[in-house]
């Protein structure tokens, strides 16, 4: 009875070693997978947020000067600083090794990207006057300033995740880091209060539009 009850056992336990074996091998492909699109992803965005503090910085001038000057001697600050284009993920890589949360945040920022667009073009049509075109420039830095952050903290969730290392950044301040560029930026304009500004009349175009200056 019990040599029965042995092998029975025996059958049982070898039935699922293999089993056992596909699992761990499928669960270490999957960390392999999510590992690697990890690296893909923060490469790809550490780029893009060095653009978006490029766009943050930009108030229109070079050098302290105004970006244009017209033939009668009028001054404009145009923007310099060109909008990024939305990050473009890889398409060769398993989305589905990650978690379906931090899958849909990181798939759903090129969206808000084009969204911040839309604002921007909108406060460009609708809202901003020369010379100075605060309006412009509130939704551009406001906008890509929460771009940033928002890539920054997807960031860091994939490095404490996925066990990778924090990158240095090459800067004699050693509080300096994107970051905290960006998360002051942001207080500083959420913290001025908006400027009261009424254009004279002959200054507003036959169309009924400000002009466009992204």
């Amino acid at each position: 009875m019990s040599e029965a009850l042995f092998g029975l056992l025996g059958v049982i336990v070898g039935s699922f070693i293999p089993w056992i074996k596909e699992a761990l091998s499928a669960r270490r492909s999957r960390a392999e997978h999510a590992t690697y699109l990890a690296v893909r992803v923060i490469c790809i965005l550490d780029e893009y947020i060095e653009k978006c503090i490029e766009v943050v910085h930009d108030d229109g001038t070079v050098m302290g000067l105004a970006s244009h000057r017209d033939k009668d001697g009028s001054e404009h600050y145009h923007p310099v600083v060109p909008l990024p284009e939305d990050p473009k993920f890889p398409a060769d890589v398993d989305w589905k090794s990650i978690d379906s949360a931090l899958m849909y945040r990181i798939l759903t920022l090129p969206n808000s990207v084009r969204n911040t667009d839309s604002h921007i073009q909108w406060a460009s049509d609708e809202e901003a006057w020369p010379p100075y075109y605060e309006e412009v420039y509130e939704a551009r830095q406001k906008g890509y300033a929460k771009l940033g952050l928002e890539a920054i903290a997807i960031i860091d969730h994939l490095r404490a995740t996925y066990n990778l290392p924090e990158k240095t950044h090459a800067t004699q301040n050693a509080d300096w880091t994107p970051k905290t560029v960006l998360e002051g930026k942001l207080k500083k304009l959420e913290e001025q209060k908006p400027a009261v500004f009424s254009p004279p009349e002959n200054i507003v175009s036959s169309s009924g539009k400000r002009g466009q200056h992204e």
